[in-house]
């Protein structure tokens, strides 16, 4: 798995993806749009999961345009029409120098704690001058301060289980952006709520399962689970920091 957290042989991790994909695409293709994607741009997507932002990213471009999706594990978007995979390390794999309109991320910088400024900066020098490069990161703190006491825990076991990511990073996304050298640089952010029993909720049940083996068997998953399962429960969820910047001229 090297730097990152969950193992792609996991049976349940495609699912997984899935459900990012379908609960979190709407708000990351808004972001995109905003920023005026449009015919002709080259793109790539680093981190690409299980490549739907890529596939948009494709129909977007059209035909005149470029899409490369990158991931250490590429075989959900491998074969696709239109895009490019690329079985890359973003920490010690280059891409193309001064090549890319865009470069994108999501769910990966927090997962390579204290190498978050490198992998940024590999990516900037990716852009071509004028490009643009957006990243999306999740903050867990909301969920650690949950007042039920079963789901504090799982999320404190998931943080434990996981030492090489930082779920409290995402508010240094910015700062981040700025210290690899981007110019106008932007952020917002959005707070999820969750009631048990939904797809949101699934989501992160699922992300508790896929690390179980390495927690403790003290720790009471099936009742933070079961808490989830609840559709009477209405509990915090992630907070979403996400944030832009160009490369200067």
């Amino acid at each position: 798995m090297g730097e990152y957290g969950y193992d792609p042989s996991w049976p349940d991790e495609r699912r997984r993806l899935a459900l990012i994909e379908r609960i979190w695409d709407p708000a990351t293709t808004a972001q995109l749009d905003r920023l005026g994607v449009a015919n002709g741009w080259r793109c790539v997507d680093v981190g690409a999961g299980g490549g739907s932002i890529a596939r948009w990213l494709r129909d977007r471009v059209g035909a005149d345009g470029t899409v490369v999706a990158v991931d250490l594990d590429t075989r959900f978007f491998e074969g696709e029409n239109g895009i490019e995979a690329r079985r890359l390390d973003i920490l010690g794999d280059d891409l193309e120098r001064d090549a890319y309109d865009l470069v994108h991320c999501r769910l990966l910088l927090h997962h390579l704690r204290g190498k978050e400024l490198e992998a940024v900066r590999r990516m900037v020098a990716a852009l071509r001058p004028g490009g643009v490069l957006l990243a999306a990161e999740p903050y867990l703190g909301a969920m650690l301060s949950s007042p039920t006491p079963a789901l504090a825990a799982i999320w404190r076991a998931l943080v434990e289980a996981m030492p090489n990511a930082n779920f409290l990073w995402a508010p240094a996304l910015p700062a981040t952006l700025e210290s690899a050298g981007l110019t106008n640089v932007e952020a917002t952010g959005k707070a999820d709520v969750i009631r048990g029993g939904t797809p949101e909720a699934d989501v992160l049940g699922l992300t508790v399962k896929a690390v179980r083996e390495r927690i403790p068997r003290e720790v009471d998953i099936d009742n933070g689970l079961k808490v989830l399962d609840d559709p009477a429960t209405l509990e915090p969820g992630v907070v979403w920091y996400y944030a832009w910047g160009r490369r200067s001229a």
